[in-house]
């Protein structure tokens, strides 16, 4: 068998093949027996009837056998010899049941397809990312444990016989309505609310002010088409709002008893608590930036053409799993907030850049030899059931029945990786002023 290559980009070949004729001969002389037992002619026994009836009654069948036999097999057998990843996107020339067969002759066809590219990557060192270590300054955590008294703030009716000014605390009833019809989870009962705070829509708040104990008030809004509550996206709406109180806000105050009621010890210990949560957050978001930045240098470094088939075949699906959900749900793309004139392009730069990333880590992993033993996928498996209060064995089965046991292997190299990637990057300097 000849192989000829011609490189027409650098994500698409065509293989021109050339099958010898002895090859040719030979799988059709084994056809032709293999038919001789099958079918019987007219003054002939079965299995005696000579071969040259059979290639002249027979042609037709006997082609598409030879050429179905031979022509798959030769393909893949190129792609091995030429060490090519074909990527899809397969067209025969000419296609196989227009391919020419004859006795002594060549059997040639061109096969053109999407390959995945060749391509070369930066050195580590050449990428380089913040590697200072994440630094919590005490304000944050000073800021932290006033959001926790926030939290555990009592409000307390009070006595007044004057109106609702901007600065107080009230206690509020409301309803929010569509056409009529209340909308999920639209309603609230002895809310309490510090005005001023943007915890209530400011048209509400507005209304609000002015307003006398057991007073109730209409208040009308038309949302944005872009609203992030699809029922009330582009809605007509009307909230029913009741005064119950004027209240006083009262903090509890920061001390032992404050901690013992969260179940520490002491005070010390729960902002000793607060800080390691906060490094331990500062830490993840660290690293995610690391990633994501030693990501976007890998991809503006590494040359690499990604095929338009490639490309389409992830846009087209996703676009289908997406509608499909939707209509799982009963909501439209528009009430899921959802342009579906500028989603094909923003799945397209999504499709280019997941599939940089997977071939640049496959390279990197085979040439650093990272890999994910059985046993590290159980463990990680077994934490992540912990995380989610589930049984280990039984989320186990599920990631093997649903085919994505693999995909959780590929995602543990990828951690693996990235953090090899970012132990070699070279260090962001400091500017000093």
């Amino acid at each position: 068998m000849k192989v000829e290559v011609e490189r027409l980009g650098n994500s698409q070949v065509c293989l021109r093949i050339e099958i010898s004729p002895e090859e040719v001969d030979q799988e059709l002389e084994r056809n032709c027996q293999a038919l001789r037992t099958k079918v019987s002619v007219p003054g002939f026994r079965k299995g005696k009837v000579p071969l040259s009836i059979l290639k002249s009654r027979f042609a037709e069948h006997l082609k598409a056998e030879v050429i179905q036999n031979l022509v798959p097999p030769a393909y893949e057998q190129a792609l091995i010899s030429e060490r090519l990843i074909p990527l899809g996107n397969l067209q025969l020339s000419p296609p196989m049941n227009q391919m020419e067969l004859a006795e002594g002759q060549p059997l040639a066809f061109e096969a053109t397809l999407d390959v995945k590219p060749d391509f070369s990557l930066p050195e580590y060192e050449d990428l380089v990312i913040d590697k200072s270590p994440p630094n919590v300054p005490r304000d944050e955590v000073d800021d932290y444990v006033q959001r926790l008294q926030e939290q555990y703030a009592t409000y307390i009716p009070l006595e007044l016989d004057r109106s609702v000014q901007e600065s107080d605390s009230v206690r509020l009833d409301w309803e929010c309505l569509v056409n009529g019809n209340p909308i999920t989870d639209g309603s609230k009962q002895d809310a309490d609310i510090d005005l001023g705070t943007g915890m209530l829509l400011p048209a509400v708040e507005a209304e609000i002010v002015g307003m006398a104990v057991d007073e109730t008030r209409q208040v009308e809004i038309d949302f944005e088409a872009d609203h992030e509550n699809p029922e009330l996206a582009g809605k007509h709406a009307l909230f029913n709002v009741t005064l119950r109180a004027i209240t006083e806000k009262q903090l509890p105050a920061l001390d032992d008893e404050f901690a013992k009621d969260l179940e520490y010890e002491n005070y010390e210990q729960l902002r000793g608590a607060i800080w390691n949560n906060l490094v331990e957050e500062q830490k993840a978001l660290h690293d995610q930036r690391q990633r994501e930045d030693i990501l976007q240098q890998l991809i503006e470094k590494a040359d690499i053409e990604i095929p338009e088939s490639i490309v389409d075949q992830h846009v087209q699906q996703t676009v289908q799993n997406i509608l499909l959900r939707l209509r799982q749900e009963g909501r439209t793309p528009e009430q899921a907030g959802i342009d579906m004139e500028k989603l094909p392009t923003e799945l397209r730069e999504d499709a280019i850049k997941q599939t940089k990333q997977a071939w640049m880590f496959e390279v990197i992993a085979e040439r650093e030899n990272i890999r994910v033993t059985d046993d590290e996928l159980d463990l990680e498996i077994r934490r992540i059931a912990d995380q989610q209060n589930r049984d280990a064995q039984k989320y186990a089965s599920l990631l093997r029945e649903s085919n994505r046991l693999e995909e959780f292997r590929d995602t543990l190299r990828n951690d693996k990786v990235y953090r090899l990637l970012i132990q070699r990057a070279s260090a962001k300097q400091s500017l000093i002023i």
